[in-house]
């Protein structure tokens, strides 16, 4: 089944204005800034006999003490991940890394967020490192659940495993049960073209990177999804079945994944180079209501030290899917991560790119600030991407670090020509 490029005009709600967001900033920014100290207070680690700054957590921590923390920074965030899903990710990381810094072997942390696509949400997150003999660092699996006031939910368990052999093996899976909109395909569509949708379902991917060069690893990764989709708006494109993939699919794909980084740090990097790529086919004969397809994603980020702590991140983004993908598969713009002040799946098409820059500072103590500009399109296919159609969003946002490692709670505004849009969250869009 083959995707439409155009969409009849059909009434709908337009995008954001800016006297909503600001109106709403300060109850989820406030709620996670007072989360913050009540956390920092409970997670501490006793008084060391010698002086020195109080460190911020952001983990509630227990158990036995664990191996020392490495230098090594932990994994990359995934490029092509769904942000309004995977909310519970980032407290994720930050709680695993605080508790390996202190040497304690459990963690948990409650989750508190503000999205466009979710409004407040909140969870929570918990795990627990593996100390596995003969590994270059520590290995830690977390479970994560969140719900919204746009009746959203998701429960995830992740893992990033290190082999002595140096092998990461990183995986997760997740069950979810989201409401969402559907604006239709292509670079032109229009306010008047959303229509509701609700998508439940299941997935898994694991990937084993085995390091081949200095700060290079690769290996296979494996793809498995099925998904329902169900509550479709009467007389839409969904309802009246003219998009793949819109009663659901289930599906089976495999390919490669490659990282390269070498950042001096996860939370606040002040230089380095994260490069990263995948690719998975998934053959019709291995899934069910789908045809073949294959999918992937290619990443580039860059940070420039500019002195006093100050640092210029660079970040491009590219992904791209072939033969007939389920639409909620297709590459997409707009998120925390993309072209903040866009919707998440505002835009969608079989090929998107997306390229942005963030000044990130110090102000005072604990306080920082971004300023950040992004500009990116969609389209049918590379030959078809043209200038005409860029959309383009930018904004800044105030953070507040939990971490002396640099973890940041941060709140941007973003405005596009679409509207403004509110953004509070932990770890940055890049």
């Amino acid at each position: 089944m083959t995707h439409p490029r155009r969409r009849t005009r059909r009434p709908g709600g337009a995008g954001g204005s800016l006297s909503r967001p600001m109106r709403l900033a300060a109850r989820p920014a406030t709620v996670l800034l007072l989360l913050s100290a009540a956390v920092h207070a409970a997670a501490a680690p006793p008084p060391a006999p010698a002086p020195g700054p109080a460190p911020a957590a952001a983990a509630v921590t227990a158990g036995a003490a664990a191996a020392s923390a490495s230098d090594t920074p932990p994994p990359a965030a995934e490029p092509g991940e769904r942000t309004a899903e995977t909310a519970a990710h980032p407290e994720g990381h930050v709680a695993a890394a605080e508790a390996e810094r202190h040497g304690n072997r459990w963690f948990a942390l409650p989750v508190l967020f503000w999205l466009p696509e979710t409004r407040l949400g909140f969870g929570a997150t918990g795990g627990l490192h593996l100390d596995l003999r003969g590994a270059p660092r520590p290995s830690s699996v977390f479970v994560g659940a969140v719900y919204t006031l746009e009746r959203q939910g998701s429960v995830d368990v992740a893992g990033e495993i290190y082999l002595p052999n140096g092998m990461l093996l990183s995986g997760r899976t997740r069950v979810v049960h989201f409401p969402d909109v559907f604006y239709g395909i292509g670079p032109h569509t229009t306010a008047e073209d959303r229509e509701k949708f609700t998508r439940r379902g299941a997935e898994a991917v694991v990937t084993a990177e085995l390091p081949v060069l200095p700060n290079l690893r690769i290996g296979p990764r494996v793809d498995l999804r099925a998904e329902e989709i169900q509550d479709r708006e009467p007389g839409g494109l969904l309802a009246r079945g003219t998009v793949a993939g819109w009663d659901g699919y289930t599906a089976a794909s495999a390919g490669a994944s490659a990282t390269y980084d070498t950042r001096d740090s996860t939370f606040w990097p002040m230089r380095g180079t994260v490069l990263q790529a995948w690719y998975v086919y998934a053959p019709a004969a291995l899934g069910r209501r789908h045809a073949t397809f294959g999918r992937g994603v290619a990443e580039a980020r860059h940070f420039v030290p500019l002195g006093h702590r100050r640092v210029l991140g660079l970040h491009a983004y590219a992904e791209g899917a072939h033969g007939d993908p389920p639409f909620t598969l297709l590459p997409k713009l707009g998120s925390t991560r993309f072209l903040r002040g866009i919707r998440e799946g505002r835009y969608r098409d079989r090929v998107d790119w997306v390229t942005q820059a963030e000044l990130r500072t110090p102000v005072v103590g604990r306080l920082g600030a971004a300023a950040f500009a992004a500009v990116g399109d969609v389209a049918p296919s590379l030959r078809a991407l043209t200038l005409q159609s860029v959309k383009a969003s930018g904004g800044a946002g105030l953070r507040w670090r939990l971490t002396e490692d640099g973890a940041n709670i941060r709140v941007d505004v973003a405005a596009s020509r679409l509207g403004v849009e509110l953004y509070v969250l932990v770890l940055e869009a890049f």
